[in-house]
This record gives structure tokens, C-alpha cells and sequence, in this order.
């Protein structure tokens, strides 16, 4: 009997550990790359204790996103064994893949409602501390230097301008739904006043053209849902303001990208190395779809990209790059059209199934989530890069955890 006690306490214990670590980990994506490694460290420690985590097969079998989580990652294992990468690039490809493999894992942790809300805070938290921060240091309140990596220019704070305004829209895109759903009007106001300020902070504030991008595409799905077509008008007259707004303030981020994306992609000539952002981005797209075109089934294998695009611009004068800064490409490269039908696959059942949450707000979250990730990806290698990765992981499984008591006939019915 003390044994059997004994058991069911470090079972306990595990299952508190992973569960706490997994709220600061939401904090900690935000905000630090040291700690979110360690916390993952004890999220994958916790769950794979021998004794066992309750409920993990159980929760993973009711639960389609897992299995896709688990089927790509397994595809990058495959890659393995044809890529054209040395053993280095390739662990690190894999090991970039392997973010994956936690979908599944903090789909377990998440199952308890108590756990998710306590994440949520812990998330919209840490973004809310950046908020406050980004703007003292707008307004010269704040010194820079130190944790600080922006300035009154630029005033990121804890992540370079594509990630802190990634994150940033989204957040805006949170506090908007949860304005809409609000019990009080008291609420509805602070919740919307928070979702003006971050909307403001990646619009003109800060210089991250990827979350210029995604918070547009989160205004016109939130026209669809909440007013569907008449929403769209408003959506699309809401983007004219915007516009309006940008040109009549030529100081303004808004302004200042734009402006200088389209001189460079003027400049930009496809038989010329290139030497702006934005023509290296192009020249990286044409490229990488070379390689692709090259190898279309399977691609080049897991870690095989940095290799395969060095041989591509060999005696060209262009910049060889480990990095195509677009997902989509990214994968095709390395896995193929398979990989990346797979990988579109994930991305589609993940917006189906959201139909299938408990509530109109919880499937407007998972959704949203899903469309800034996509619409990120166009542009950057977000599930390469550490912090965006990161959030996808964490995201899908905090969001897609409650689908496992949830059946598909139920879940639109219910609010």
C-alpha cells in the first residue's frame, strides 16, 4: 500500500510540475529564450516519467491535431535519411522540427480548464508588460540598453521588431474577442482600450512589417465572423483609414515600411544580386523554388536546405543563406510537395477543428492563431525560428487541449 501511495504521489507531483511549467512557459515566450528552453525541458521530463502522466494515449488518440504533430515531425525523421546536409545542420534541422513532438505533449498538460485559463494570464501578461514597456521607451521614459533591445525609434523590448509585433497583433486580436464577449460593459472597455493600444503599437510604433500583415488579416476575419460580408466592407474601409492614416503621418512605422518596401522592391532586379531586405527576400524565394523544382517529391531532406542553396548560388555573387524566410518554401525545400501537403494538412485540420471547442470565443482564438501563423509564414520560417515556433507549439496545444471532450456534432452548438 506505501508503495502504491507512494507512486500515486510522484504522479501527482509530476502532473503539477508540468502544469505550472507549462503556464510559464506562455510568460516566458515573450520574453526569454534561456528560460523557455529549460521549461521545456521540465514539461518533457514531467510527461515522461516511467510511472506514467494520466490520461496521455487517451488524449492523443481523441486528438487529430496530435496526430499531425507527430506525423510531420516523423516526416522529418525520414528526412534524415536522404538529406544532403552535414550531421550538424541536420541534428539542428531536427531538432528545430522536433518543437513539434510538444504539441502533443502540452495537449496532455492542458486538458484541465483551470490550467488554460491561468496560461491565457500568464501569455497576455507578459505581452501586456511589453506593451507598457514598448511605449515608455517610445516616449523616452524608459532607457535603453540591457534587457532592452530596441529604441524610442523602434521600441521593441524583449524580441527583435518580426517577433514582437507577431505577437503584439495577435494580442491585439485577443483583447478585441475578449472585449466582444465581456460580461460587463466595464470590462468590454478596458479589454477594448488594450486592443486599440497594441493595434497602435504594431501600426505605427514599432517596424515589424510581418505584423502589419497579420493584424490586417485578423481585422478582416474578425469582419467575417462577427458581421460576415457587411463585415468585410467595414473591414476593408477600416484598412483605407489605415492607409489614410500612414500617408498623413510619414513618421509613423506604418508609413516608413511601407514606403521603403516598395522602393526596394522597384529596385529590385532579378538578374542582379540583390542588396535591400526586400530584394535578398525575393531573390531567396526564386531560389528556393529552383530547388524545389529540382527536387519535388521529397526534397532535399531534413537539414539539407543550407547545402542545396549554397550549390544553388555557387559563382553567382548572391548571398547564400540558411534561411528562406518563408515556411512554406522552407519545407518544400527540405521535404518536398509531401512535407509541405502535410504541413498545410496541419494548418487545416487545426481550422476545422476548432469548430469542434466548447465556446465561439475559444474557436475564434484557435482560429485567429492558426491565420496569424499562416499569413507569418509567407513571409518568415516562422517554425524555425525560436520564439514563433515556440508560440505555435504552445499556442496549439493550449488551444486544441479541450477538443477531447468535445464531439464533432456538439461543438458548434455549444457556447
Amino acid at each position: 500500500m506505501t508503495g502504491f501511495i507512494g507512486y500515486g504521489a510522484v504522479n501527482r507531483g509530476a502532473e503539477l510540475t508540468a502544469r505550472w511549467a507549462a503556464v510559464a512557459l506562455g510568460f516566458s515566450i515573450p520574453v526569454s529564450v534561456a528560460l523557455d528552453s529549460l521549461l521545456a525541458l521540465v514539461i518533457l521530463l514531467a510527461c515522461l516519467l516511467p510511472i506514467g502522466y494520466r490520461g496521455k494515449s487517451e488524449a492523443i488518440r481523441a486528438n487529430p491535431v496530435a496526430w499531425l504533430a507527430i506525423a510531420l515531425f516523423s516526416f522529418y525523421l525520414i528526412g534524415c535519411a536522404y538529406s544532403i546536409g552535414n550531421q550538424e545542420d541536420m541534428l539542428t534541422g531536427l531538432g528545430k522540427a522536433s518543437r513539434l513532438m510538444f504539441i502533443p505533449l502540452l495537449i496532455i498538460v492542458f486538458q484541465d480548464a483551470g490550467t488554460r485559463r491561468r496560461a491565457w494570464c500568464g501569455f497576455i501578461g507578459a505581452m501586456l508588460l511589453t506593451l507598457v514597456l514598448s511605449y515608455l521607451l517610445w516616449l523616452g521614459l524608459l532607457p535603453q540598453g540591457g534587457v532592452i533591445r530596441g529604441s524610442a525609434a523602434n521600441p521593441t523590448v524583449f524580441k527583435l521588431h518580426i517577433t514582437h509585433n507577431l505577437f503584439m497583433a495577435f494580442t491585439a486580436f485577443v483583447c478585441a474577442v475578449q472585449a466582444r464577449y465581456a460580461a460587463t460593459p466595464r470590462r468590454r472597455g478596458i479589454w477594448l482600450a488594450l486592443a486599440s493600444l497594441a493595434a497602435f503599437n504594431v501600426l505605427f510604433m514599432v517596424q515589424g512589417r510581418t505584423g502589419h500583415l497579420v493584424l490586417l488579416a485578423l481585422l478582416i476575419y474578425i469582419g467575417i465572423v462577427w458581421l460576415r460580408w457587411k463585415g468585410v466592407a467595414i473591414a476593408l474601409v477600416a484598412i483605407a483609414v489605415l492607409a489614410v492614416l500612414a500617408y498623413a503621418l510619414p513618421s509613423s512605422s506604418l508609413h516608413q515600411r511601407a514606403a521603403l518596401a516598395y522602393r526596394e522592391f522597384s529596385a529590385a532586379q532579378p538578374d542582379v544580386a540583390a542588396t535591400t531586405s526586400v530584394g535578398q527576400r525575393m531573390e531567396f524565394y526564386r531560389n528556393t523554388l529552383e530547388i524545389v523544382r529540382q527536387r519535388p517529391l521529397l526534397g532535399v531532406g531534413t537539414g539539407g536546405f543550407r547545402q542545396a542553396y549554397a550549390e544553388q548560388v555557387r559563382d553567382t555573387g548572391r548571398v547564400a543563406t540558411h534561411n528562406p524566410h518563408n515556411e512554406y518554401l522552407m519545407v518544400a525545400a527540405q521535404l518536398g510537395m509531401a512535407g509541405l501537403l502535410l504541413l498545410l494538412a496541419l494548418f487545416a485540420v487545426q481550422w476545422h477543428a476548432a469548430a469542434r471547442l466548447p465556446a465561439i470565443r475559444e474557436q475564434m482564438l484557435a482560429r485567429g492563431m492558426v491565420l496569424s501563423v499562416m499569413v507569418a509564414s509567407a513571409v518568415s520560417s516562422t517554425l524555425i525560428d525560436h520564439a514563433e515556433g515556440w508560440f505555435y507549439v504552445w499556442m496549439s496545444g493550449l488551444l486544441f487541449a479541450a477538443l477531447k471532450s468535445v464531439h464533432p456534432s456538439q461543438g458548434a452548438h455549444n457556447r
